[in-house]
């Protein structure tokens, strides 16, 4: 069973996977419940606009943010003394937006009741939003990083 914790959301312009393996459907812990999720692996992340949300209390949301137009990253890079780790783990509540097939964008949403129909070594999507439960073995790099704390009263362009 994934670890899990709290559900986190991910959004992005853009989001590119390589070195990708959907492992399948698996149980993790989210908000004290285990929950079905989806386990996919890979080498390493690109992510355009990065904009990440989790909640943090009741009605209010720690939001990050990267300076606008930059790509984060998340790599197998070794911290210190320790080896790379062999993959980064991501576990997945929902992935939804439009996948990049030869340039054209395909709607998705894949929930481990709807999961991906083929297992593709990369992809690449645009205008996503991810549910996430947890990550694993990598290192996020985020560009000018915000970091603030906002209330769910908050106006939308602060959320």
């Amino acid at each position: 069973m994934a670890a899990g914790g709290r559900e986190w959301t991910l959004t992005a312009s853009r989001l590119e996977l390589g070195g990708l393996n959907f492992v399948g459907i698996v149980d993790s812990v989210v908000n004290g419940q285990v929950i079905k999720v989806l386990k996919f692996t890979t080498s390493d992340m690109k992510i355009k606009d990065l904009v990440q949300t989790a909640e943090v209390g009741p009605g209010l949301k720690l939001v990050t943010a990267a300076r606008a137009g930059s790509t984060s990253t998340v790599n197998r890079v070794p911290l210190p003394g320790r080896p790379a780790p062999p993959l980064i783990e991501l576990f997945t509540v929902q992935l939804k937006g439009k996948l990049d097939i030869l340039g054209i964008k395909i709607p998705v949403d894949y929930t481990a009741a709807h999961p991906p129909p083929l297992n593709v070594p990369f992809a690449t999507f645009h205008d996503v939003t991810v549910r996430n439960s947890d990550l694993k073995g990598g290192n996020l790099t985020i560009p000018g990083a915000q970091i603030s704390v906002v209330s769910d009263q908050a106006p939308v362009e602060r959320r």
